[in-house]
């Protein structure tokens, strides 16, 4: 049988980035698999004394196919990526962390109607301590982030689906920290509360969110 695959002589230039443009923090993994044509090809593992894997990985020489990069993310979700391979040229590959797949149903903030939530997050260490917070509000078909002078900014969809956003992945936060730093993030809405607490010192969702509203909103 004559075989009919392409003499490709591509390149992969793999990038371990956060999805999230306003998340300065490194959110580093122990390891991808590759997988060709549905067969390991290779596991990415830290090399020496390396804890973690470098943020940019390059793979020369790679023939037609159709490869897979799995991976483990910041949340205990397994990631599969999929590139089809059929060009000698160099692609890009974004692994993301940070990225979550899970949706998870006790929002609070999604769900608002003709009422208003706040969050607020504190923040306690051996060095430090501090508090801060936001109040949403939602009228008819308008959603509104009050200021800390009392005027209310509207925001647009973009704006609201990344608060959104945000919240699932406050509520996704593992449980099994052991870090001396423990933030906390408690959603008030109708009379009820409700407290998540990150002890794993691997997340920076309220530096990330304060900084998308003061580059976007206020």
């Amino acid at each position: 049988m004559m075989n009919c695959q392409k003499n490709v002589m591509a390149n992969f230039d793999i990038h371990i980035e956060n999805s999230d443009k306003y998340d300065n923090g490194r959110h580093d993994l122990y390891k991808i698999e590759i997988y060709k044509d549905g067969k390991i090809f290779k596991i990415l593992e830290p090399e020496g004394s390396a804890l973690f894997l470098n943020s940019n990985i390059k793979f020369d020489s790679l023939k037609e196919g159709k490869y897979s990069f799995v991976y483990e993310n910041l949340f205990g979700e397994t990631i599969k990526k999929e590139i089809k391979v059929d060009e000698s040229k160099t692609y890009r590959v974004s692994i993301n962390p940070d990225y979550l797949l899970k949706k998870n149903k006790k929002a609070v903030f999604e769900n608002l109607k003709d009422s208003e939530a706040k969050l607020v997050f504190q923040s306690r260490g051996c060095f430090h301590q501090g508090k801060d917070s936001i109040i949403i509000i939602n009228k008819g078909k308008n959603y509104f982030l009050r200021l800390k002078n009392g005027s209310l900014k509207i925001l647009d969809k973009e704006a609201w689906a990344y608060l959104v956003k945000t919240e699932n992945i406050i509520r996704e936060i593992p449980e099994d920290g052991e870090c001396t730093t423990r933030d906390e993030y408690i959603f008030y809405h109708k009379g009820k509360s409700d407290t998540i607490n990150d002890t794993t010192c691997r997340f920076s969702t309220w530096y990330t969110l304060k900084d998308y509203l003061k580059k976007n909103i206020q």
